[in-house]
């Protein structure tokens, strides 16, 4: 009896999922038929990859453009004071030594709160 019972209630389960998977797929096709899935044209990605890299290239070449004229702004003026007068040079040396560690002690403080 119970082996009739197991075969029993095996076959409604496999009718309930053959069921349940009927109708997921019967779904899935009326919303394929809502939404219809075009791919679009093989020239408009092409278009747009070139568009993409020459907008990163014209961004690389002003980002480099205005770190090599900040690096000759900061190395002519280091130059200027060492030459004109070197104790200013040594004044800016202390302060930095001074300052440096006292920034580095903020940030850690503040990454070890969060």
């Amino acid at each position: 009896m119970k082996e009739y019972d197991s075969k029993n209630s095996n076959s409604m389960l496999d009718d309930e999922d053959e069921l349940t998977v009927k109708q997921l797929i019967d779904g899935l096709e009326k919303l394929d038929q809502w939404n219809s899935v075009s791919t679009p044209n093989l020239q408009w990605f092409q278009q747009n990859i070139e568009l993409e890299k020459k907008r990163i290239r014209k961004k690389q070449w002003k980002d480099l453009l205005t770190f090599i004229s900040v690096a000759v702004f900061v190395l002519s003026v280091l130059i200027a004071v060492v030459y004109r007068q070197p104790i200013l040079f040594l004044y800016f040396q202390l302060v930095g030594i001074i300052l440096l560690p006292l920034s580095l002690n903020e940030i850690r403080k503040k990454v070890s709160n969060e």
